[in-house]
């Protein structure tokens, strides 16, 4: 498995894997009209403007995109911005892949030279806070995911590592 820095030809990729993942995450844990929302269209269009900006890696297998993570510079909270100067943005592999490492290898490779970043979760999303708590996170934080005139929990983690200089 390679990990590599996003390109344009990824584009279509990203966005299918970020809406199936989606799709798969929450359904059950999110109402049925909130995880349609994800469209194909939408997500291209997203991540067309924003692989570079977002940081995007990706993991490919055999030619096949299989994952991505996005992450830079704190933006969704400025309160945690000095003690956590980075944000990991988003982390979906697709579904068929799940439990392979693949997830393990993007993030790892996204922190590497970090030494301090937050993300934030979904408080119905059990799967990626055992994750993420594997990798060390420790609650710094709720907060509110808001789609359409609704707002779901969330769980703001944050991260440290020395990083050797």
């Amino acid at each position: 498995m390679e990990i590599r820095e996003a390109t344009a030809q990824d584009v279509a990729e990203i966005a299918r894997i970020h809406v199936t993942s989606w799709r798969v995450a929450y359904a059950g844990k999110l109402p049925r009209a909130v995880v349609a929302q994800q469209s194909l269209a939408q997500r291209q269009k997203l991540w067309q403007q924003r692989y570079q900006a977002d940081g995007v890696l990706v993991a490919e297998d055999h030619g096949v995109i299989v994952g991505f993570i996005a992450g830079g510079p704190q933006r969704h909270h400025e309160t945690l911005g000095a003690p956590y100067p980075q944000e990991v943005y988003g982390l979906y592999v697709d579904p068929a892949q799940q439990q392979r490492g693949v997830g393990y290898q993007l993030w790892q490779a996204r922190i590497a030279d970090w030494s301090a970043w937050t993300v934030d979760c979904l408080a119905t999303n059990a799967v990626a806070l055992r994750f993420y708590t594997r990798q060390g996170g420790q609650l710094v934080q709720t907060g509110n995911y808001s789609a359409g005139q609704q707002t779901f929990p969330t769980r703001v983690l944050g991260f440290h590592q020395s990083v050797p200089e």
